[in-house]
């Protein structure tokens, strides 16, 4: 995996798979400028068939997108390894070992058949302190925090309509959906308490199941 050549990609192309991704999508018709400097800060990766993305026990600090391609989840060592997910063109990854700060759970590899795969990678160490404004102002850290909370908590109640039994259904329900002024500092820490308790809970609920036959978001 190494950055795109520009040569092949080059900016127009880049943000044309770019608005695939509804976060940057977002950002760059709200703020251009904003979005600039968005994709300055970012990693725009391209990996081949066979090419590790994540490698289980890793640790690091990245969001991952993808724009192209197909990746494949992969569970176990080596010589007992499984799939239990792919990652298609538009998906974000990577959130829980992020937020959690925590290793890796499994190996995100390009697929086979797959000819190549183009990423896009974000730091958190930019979004960590919801008050920075070095880099970002509310409206791009809002949207940052929204994408994490709707990706977190889609996983949650797709497990919970799989297994409406699972003990920690009644976890998810303590994790109130913000409800007070939109676009505000206050929307803003509400979102952030979201991102860090629904992991909490995922990754829980991950930990209790087995993640070949459950909704498991592993990384």
């Amino acid at each position: 995996m190494e950055q795109i050549n520009r040569d092949e990609y080059p900016l127009d192309r880049i943000q044309r798979l770019l608005s695939g991704i509804p976060f940057f999508n977002e950002i760059l018709r709200a703020d251009p400028a904003q979005f600039e400097r968005l994709l300055n800060m970012s990693e725009v990766l391209q990996a081949s068939a066979g090419d590790v993305v994540i490698r289980q026990g890793d640790s690091d600090t990245f969001l991952y997108f993808l724009l192209k391609g197909q990746l494949a989840v992969v569970a176990g060592s080596n010589g007992s390894e499984s799939v239990i997910n792919y990652i298609s063109p538009g998906e974000v990854f990577g959130a829980l070992a992020m937020i959690r700060e925590t290793p890796r759970t499994a190996t995100i590899k390009v697929d086979e058949a797959a000819r190549e795969a183009i990423l896009v990678r974000l730091d958190y160490a930019h979004f960590k302190d919801i008050h920075d404004e070095a880099n970002f102002n509310l409206g791009t850290r809002l949207a940052f925090y929204r994408m994490l909370v709707h990706n977190i908590r889609w996983t949650l109640e797709v497990n919970k309509m799989q297994h409406p039994d699972h003990p920690l259904v009644a976890s998810l329900r303590t994790v109130p959906i913000y409800t007070g002024e939109k676009n505000t500092v206050t929307e803003l820490e509400a979102l952030h308490d979201q991102a860090y308790r629904l992991s909490d809970i995922l990754c829980e609920w991950n930990e209790s199941s087995d993640p070949v036959r459950s909704n498991v978001q592993v990384t």
